[in-house]
């Protein structure tokens, strides 16, 4: 008896793998029409989209000298609301991550770089690179008004696209620091990080030299009036530290780091992104589900539609 239900239920099952299989079948024009304009639009939007570049910097962060030489550490983490111990330090990209997040000071990067002129050219366009070099859809779909905006909206823009497309990362087994940009430009990648570089740490050296210059006039004024010649031993060795600290820190091209390897625009061809072949292949499968779907769809509506009773 079992075995005779297992039968039956095996050709039910048949049957209807059979009846999918027919609607699939009855339906294939409208699954190839779907996916036709699917596949060919998608084509038309991958065509559209320029090449992105990467460009990268490699840091090597330099060793600090301890928690008792250098106290502009702890005044970097207080400027950026971060609380760190007596003894603890801010790495360099954690710094420089904290000054990307400054809007006060990216206004002032934008505008000292004349990144805010660059941005809002409208023929900023004319270095992007396209499949096949065909650009026509591109220009096509250009819109050839610019929004009206005041110059501080402007700027915030600017800030916005910068902070999306620059990464600042650190490896954690090799404490190599990492600094890239993407765009479609692929001369500006270099410009960007540079030019961030160098302002970035233009400023933290300033803060921790500011901090650095207070220190030492107050140990430099306690050696004069300290007695005993252990004590003033003592702070003479911390004052001779902390300018040990400060020609190091001024000696440095970039903040507390040397570098590895400079950001250089890439070869035309080795581009980021976008994986235009990928589209396509998503955009094809997507569209033969939805296809079928559409299909079952349609069949479930006239099957309803006749099983209605007649008045």
């Amino acid at each position: 008896m079992n075995t005779h239900n297992q039968e039956i239920y095996i050709e039910e099952d048949e049957i209807d793998l059979r009846e999918l299989w027919q609607t699939i079948l009855k339906g294939k024009k409208i699954i190839v029409i779907l996916t036709s304009v699917i596949v060919v639009l998608t084509l038309v939007y991958a065509l559209k989209l320029p090449n992105v570049y990467k460009s990268e910097t490699v840091l090597i962060p330099t060793e600090s000298g301890g928690g008792s030489g250098l106290g502009g550490l702890g005044g970097l983490a207080a400027m950026a609301g971060i609380s760190i111990g007596g003894g603890g330090s801010m790495t360099p990209d954690v710094a420089f991550n904290s000054l990307l997040n400054n809007y006060d000071f990216m206004r002032k990067f934008v505008v000292k770089n004349k990144f805010d002129e660059y941005y809002e050219d409208v023929n900023r366009d004319k270095n992007y690179v396209f499949a096949l070099g065909f650009r026509v859809i591109y220009d096509l779909f250009k819109s050839s008004k610019k929004e009206s905006a005041d110059a501080e909206q402007e700027v915030f823009l600017i800030i916005k696209e910068i902070k999306k497309n620059l990464s600042i990362s650190s490896n954690k087994k090799t404490a190599l620091i990492s600094v890239s940009y993407s765009d479609s430009d692929r001369n500006l990648p270099p410009l960007i990080i540079e030019a961030f570089l160098e302002d970035a740490s233009d400023y933290l050296v300033e803060n921790n030299l500011r901090i650095i210059n207070r220190k030492l006039g107050y140990f430099q004024k306690e050696l004069i009036n300290v007695d005993g010649f252990e004590l003033r031993q003592s702070i003479s060795g911390m004052v001779s530290k902390i300018l040990e600290e400060k020609v190091m820190m001024k000696s440095k091209k970039y903040y507390q780091c040397d570098v590895l390897m400079a950001a250089t625009p890439v070869y035309i061809k080795d581009k980021s992104k976008p994986k235009r072949g990928l589209i396509l292949v998503v955009s094809f499968i997507t569209s033969i589900i939805l296809g079928i779907f559409l299909v079952f769809f349609l069949e479930f509506i006239k099957g309803t539609k006749e099983e209605e009773p007649t008045v």
